[in-house]
């Protein structure tokens, strides 16, 4: 597998996520001591309240339970460290670690 490191700030990863990650690839979210690993099931780059939005449905993949949660990606941005990107059809693996962003 290929390996691919990125050091972005939360603003460009954002940008990644929205250009790069299609439905059914492996999203892992690391922000505000939560870890969400698991497959894309929809992503919704609406507008809300007037602003721009990023929401990723995830399936999280565990074994000792099955559920899905929606990340308002633009909610948490100011608090993400990490997000790993497995595209589905793609044999590569990239790591965004994420520089502090500007407040």
């Amino acid at each position: 597998m290929n390996l691919q490191e990125l050091e972005l700030d939360c603003d460009e990863a954002i940008d990644y996520i929205k250009k790069n990650v299609k439905v059914y690839d492996i999203l892992e979210l690391s922000y505000n001591r939560v870890f969400t690993p698991g497959e894309v099931l929809n992503i919704d780059t609406s507008e809300y309240n007037g602003k721009e939005g990023l929401k990723v449905m995830i399936h999280i993949s565990e074994d000792t339970f099955s559920s899905n949660v929606e990340v308002d990606l633009e909610e948490v941005k100011d608090d993400l460290i990490e997000v790993i990107h497995i595209p589905k059809d793609k044999d590569e693996k990239i790591i965004i670690v994420i520089e502090k962003c500007e407040i």
